[in-house]
């Protein structure tokens, strides 16, 4: 009965993320961006904006991520500071583990994600490809922030913070799965879905066995600043070639190893007293946000 009624108190300061609160986050940080979006694009649309703008783009960036950090800033004061999030101290190992995967990633796993958009393009099927605006020195300073500094602090705190610290009572491969699943759907576009998902696992997978955030903001920060660099710089490159995909899934295969077989989870102290039954209060929590990333995605893969 205790753990029960510890599983049905929201919020509670100075502890960790419990399941309910996890999937809750997940729901809030899903539907607030919808409502703050829709307030944005009404106002520019009465104002005579095109919504098909490059200030337009920018402008619904920032209020999505503005909004992730509102939704940030909501849960650490009901937990009284960021320390729940697991946003601390890491091993320094981490740091080139970190970067080793990011580039498997990019240039090995990334040609995952081309041969899924390739399928939805021989089926006839929008894949919704994804535009940033990259015309000169200006353009590409606001898309580094709106797009690349800005989501690898405000999502990776949610994912690999509060979603992820709700769900650790999972066994360590479940926690990943759920995870990236979670931010597969997060995307709502169906050009987003392989990647978000192998990164998303990979990344929660980081932070358990780093036992901080941390390592998994920079990842995220490599990740989406390499992308618009080579976008400005080397749009028409053949990033995966042989020789690329080849090293990339090297490095990535003895990072995934040394977190697979040496690198321990660090113990939890007793922070998350969650138990398994409680496991049902996440997806309960969370299954409104996911139900409108699933109706998003189909009516973005309809067109």
């Amino acid at each position: 009965m205790v753990n029960y009624l510890r599983m049905n108190t929201l919020f509670r300061k100075k502890e960790g993320f419990n399941p309910a609160e996890s999937g809750l986050a997940f729901t809030i940080a899903v539907l607030l961006p919808y409502l703050v979006l829709l307030v944005v694009t009404l106002v520019f649309r009465a104002a005579g904006g095109d919504t098909g703008s490059a200030l337009y783009i920018y402008l619904s960036s920032f209020s999505s991520q503005l909004s992730y950090l509102a939704v940030l800033l909501f849960l650490a004061k009901q937990k009284g500071g960021i320390k729940p999030f697991c946003a601390g101290k890491f091993s320094p190992i981490f740091l080139p583990v970190a970067l080793m995967l990011s580039y498997g990633m990019l240039f090995g796993l990334g040609y995952l994600n081309e041969l899924f958009i390739g399928l939805l393009a021989d089926a006839g099927l929008s894949y919704n490809p994804v535009s940033v605006p990259l015309d000169g020195a200006g353009q590409l300073a606001l898309s580094l922030i709106a797009v690349g500094v800005l989501p690898a602090f405000c999502e990776e705190l949610l994912f690999r913070g509060a979603i992820l610290r709700g769900t650790d009572y999972m066994k360590t491969w479940q926690v990943a799965l759920v995870n990236g699943l979670a931010f597969s759907l997060f995307h709502q576009n169906p050009a987003q879905t392989v990647y978000p998902f192998i990164t998303g696992a990979v990344f929660a997978l980081v932070a358990l066995r780093s036992g901080s955030a941390w390592p998994c903001v920079l990842m995220h920060a490599v990740n989406n600043v390499v992308i618009l660099l080579i976008g400005c710089f080397a749009p028409e490159a053949a990033l995966y070639n042989a020789a690329t995909i080849s090293t990339a899934l090297v490095c990535f295969a003895l990072a995934a190893a040394y977190l697979i077989f040496f690198a321990k989870t660090p113990a939890r102290g007793g922070e998350n007293e969650a138990v398994p039954i409680a496991g049902k209060y996440f997806f309960c929590f969370a299954a409104p946000g996911a139900v409108m990333c699933a109706f998003s995605w189909i009516v973005a893969l309809a067109g």
